[in-house]
């Protein structure tokens, strides 16, 4: 690697240990990289044997001063490259953003948590406004705080769904959901009422019509000069909750439209770093409108090894100054991914679905799969299955009880 002594290659510092930094934990420690994991709780990545060592801190001000405190400057001024600094959920990604200047001394992170883009992508109004700025199409969105959504009750579309601006600041009290779907103006009053914060701006959408298979999936890196590196695409088959969640069913495919798409609209904005985007193909037009984009490796991010691609080593080597490019293969197509416990449910949830606001999503709607992989098992590394099941039944202990 670089022709670099082990000792002198950067470690990796993965933020967040659910299955989406178990991914980067593998992806970096099968490469022989020394990989530290930090997360709030015990979480299915804490199990992983990549993990060289692991903060496990709930207060999110005390994992920062830990984090500088195991990776001092000091250290660093001696002429050792800076560990790299992986964040893996929003919340994270705001902690970097937050203590830009201080992390800085200690770490090296991709461009656009410095530059100001990630937070403009992550602000879902500011977003749609640059979409609306480079010609992408999105669904259509009405915006205000929770006393304007009660003023705009004759103007909605009904159904459609409700969500926060900014989702990170208060997706603990979403118990779960991405976003809120509303039916009517008596679900909209209810929703409404469980805000907890009357200056929060919300945004309400339209619900592009048609099936989760019809969402496609893409994400790579974005070098300092704006090209894509490692670009894989998806199709997403299934989700949890069903119809406005996570990707807990996804397959490997070609999804050239999209590509096209995020690579014109991310280079066009001067985006460096990991990104993940996410469309919906309206039926009604043949249009695809982005949903979201993902400053940070997404859940479904261990399908592209699988499928040949791997965006996250290729962010590793740029960040860590490693001069190692990597072959830019043809993707894998037909390779199907899954999030066991979650997919089981929304598949036993569409079995029984008679009246959902969305038709139940074709499985096979990218071709019959030629190879299976998970979210969670691995067979070199299969104790983070282990402790999600754990984790599973904790939580659903604890819900019980309550």
């Amino acid at each position: 690697m670089d022709n670099m002594p082990p000792s002198e290659i950067p470690c990796a510092v993965v933020l967040g240990l659910s299955p989406t930094g178990l991914h980067v934990v593998r992806e970096l420690g099968r490469q022989g990289i020394s990989v530290v994991g930090v997360s709030a709780q015990t979480q299915a990545g804490s199990f992983s044997r990549y993990l060289s060592a692991k903060i496990t801190e709930l207060s999110p001000e005390r994992r920062l001063e830990m984090l500088c405190q195991m990776f001092p400057v000091l250290e660093l001024s001696k002429g050792k490259r800076k560990p790299v600094l992986i964040p893996t959920s929003d919340q994270d990604v705001c902690l970097i953003i937050d203590n830009i200047e201080r992390l800085s001394q200690h770490f090296s992170f991709q461009l656009s948590y410095s530059d100001g883009l990630a937070s403009r992508i992550m602000d879902k109004e500011r977003f749609y406004e640059m979409c609306a700025s480079y010609g992408v199409e999105f669904p259509r969105i009405w915006k205000g705080t929770v006393s304007d959504m009660r003023g705009l009750r004759s103007e909605l579309l009904f159904p459609c769904i409700i969500k926060p601006s900014r989702i990170h600041e208060i997706k603990e009290k979403m118990k779960g959901k991405k976003v809120w779907m509303v039916r009517d103006v008596s679900e909209l009053d209810r929703v409404l009422e469980s805000v907890p914060d009357d200056s929060i701006m919300l945004l309400a959408q339209e619900i592009v019509p048609g099936a989760e298979t019809e969402i496609s999936l893409y994400c790579g890196y974005f070098d300092v000069g704006c090209q894509p590196s490692q670009p894989f695409t998806a199709r997403k088959l299934r989700q949890y909750p069903p119809g406005f969640g996570s990707a807990s069913l996804v397959q490997s495919s070609d999804e050239s439209d999209c590509r096209q798409i995020t690579e014109k609209f991310l280079s066009s904005i001067g985006y460096r770093g990991i990104a993940a985007s996410e469309f919906k193909r309206d039926p009604m037009t043949g249009k695809w409108k982005i949903i979201e984009i993902n400053v940070r490796p997404s859940l479904w991010f261990s399908i592209s090894s699988s499928a040949a691609k791997h965006p996250v080593l290729a962010a590793y080597y740029k960040l860590a100054g490693i001069d190692r490019v990597l072959p830019e293969l043809p993707q894998r197509n037909g390779v199907r991914w899954r999030y066991l416990l979650k997919d089981m449910w929304s598949a036993i949830f569409y079995a029984g679905a008679k009246n959902f606001i969305l038709p139940s999503p074709d499985i096979n709607a990218s071709g019959g799969s030629k190879k299976r992989v998970y979210a969670v098992f691995a067979m070199d590394d299969p104790m983070p299955a282990l402790g999600e099941v754990l984790n599973f039944f904790a939580k659903a202990w604890i819900r019980i009880r309550r």
